[in-house]
């Protein structure tokens, strides 16, 4: 994983951390302050680091999303022919949401958010109005909350907006407030104005927490630092979709502007075979009769085999196994194995029952953690 970033002596510098069964780890830094940082230099830099590690222990490479880095991870992937190079899914998500809020197409987002931001600043910038709000109204709950990306703050200051809705309507109406200097400011007239008297904000406000909600809930999940969720973005990004329609009482107008945006970006940037073998390997997902994606996942885990085994014989037995899992034979069939399903984590599964094919499960070792358990049932995207 390359992670690029400025020091406090303004130096520009890329770190690079390694993945394996037992944690995550620091590998090395390298100093890009004085480099132009084009796609050329950086594959340079990428390909020296892939020559240390040594691509056969490599299953996946991922990067900014920056053109620059897009472009040399791709050429390094076509260098090595053996692992998947990808960009950041916290990243690619965040730029969904910075789309979902473009002034250009959603300029009634784009003001609710600038409204909602100068009804934070006006109060955490004046201590007795913020005083006034967490004594007497919130109960000590604040209104800002600070997200991964700066994208999903501006959304999640929606959220909390429209939850102490209520709460904000009564203190610009309270005494205190009347009789404070704040409420004759010119300011604070202007606030007053947005929360009591611009009904359509709060129309606004809601409208954003309802499609904006599902996929901030799957930016938590891939930016979480206990687990990765790659048996679990393939069918969370589907979700989502499928919430945003119902949230939107599946009127084509309203939610198609942003399941486009969520196509475009997951089709272009983000979609790569591993998820889709992370999630046919998901034994919760695969054998739930609700998952509908079942060719899918299984050809790009075929597409995975291909690229990440380079033994022939290898591949072809792993493709031989495979119908032993589809179709859960002998031990996946088991009734143990059938209600663990859904309630442990996939490679504790595999390990328990997955002895009856053990050149797929040689395979999958190299990148089995990336599919640890993030339980769904804590996160779950329908709910409103």
């Amino acid at each position: 994983m390359a992670d690029g970033w400025t020091n406090q002596k303004q130096q520009s510098i890329i770190n690079f951390l390694v993945y394996w069964p037992k944690c995550i780890m620091f590998f090395k830094s390298v100093d890009t302050s004085g480099l132009r940082k084009d796609a050329e230099i950086l594959f340079n830099i990428f390909d020296k680091v892939v020559q240390e590690i040594r691509a056969e222990n490599l299953v996946q490479f991922i990067t900014d999303n920056d053109a620059s880095y897009k472009s040399a991870g791709k050429k390094l992937q076509q260098k090595y022919g053996s692992f998947y190079w990808s960009p950041c899914a916290a990243h690619c998500i965040d730029l969904m949401l910075e789309n979902f809020s473009d002034p250009r197409y959603f300029s009634l987002i784009d003001d609710a958010i600038k409204n909602a931001k100068k009804i934070t600043k006006f109060i955490y910038n004046h201590g007795w109005v913020l005083a006034l709000m967490r004594k007497d109204f919130t109960k000590g709950h604040d209104l800002c909350r600070l997200a991964i990306t700066r994208f999903a703050t501006n959304f999640l200051s929606i959220q909390r907006l429209f939850l102490f809705k209520k709460e904000l309507r009564q203190m610009f109406t309270c005494d205190k407030w009347i009789a404070s200097s704040h409420s004759k400011s010119n300011i604070g007239k202007e606030i007053v104005e947005i929360v009591l008297e611009y009904k359509e904000f709060w129309a606004q406000c809601q409208f954003i927490v309802r499609v904006s909600e599902p996929l901030v809930r799957v930016l938590r999940l891939v930016d979480g630092d206990e687990k990765l969720a790659m048996g679990y973005l393939y069918d969370a990004m589907e979700r989502v979709k499928k919430n945003i329609k119902a949230r939107c009482n599946n009127k084509v107008s309203l939610f198609s502007p942003f399941t486009r945006i969520i196509d475009s970006r997951w089709d272009r940037q983000l979609h790569i075979p591993l998820h889709a073998a992370g999630c046919f390997l998901n034994s919760g997902i695969y054998y739930n009769p609700n998952f509908k994606n079942k060719n899918d996942v299984v050809r790009d885990f075929n597409n995975c085999v291909m690229k990440i085994e380079l033994d022939p014989d290898n591949q072809y037995k792993i493709i031989a196994e495979l119908n032993l899992y589809k179709n859960a034979i002998c031990e996946f069939g088991h009734s143990l194995a059938i209600c663990q399903r859904d309630k442990i984590n996939p490679v504790v599964w595999w390990t328990q029952f997955g002895c009856e094919v053990p050149t797929l499960q040689r395979s999958i070792k190299r990148g089995r953690d990336d599919l640890d358990l993030i339980n769904f049932e804590n996160i779950d995207l329908m709910e409103e």
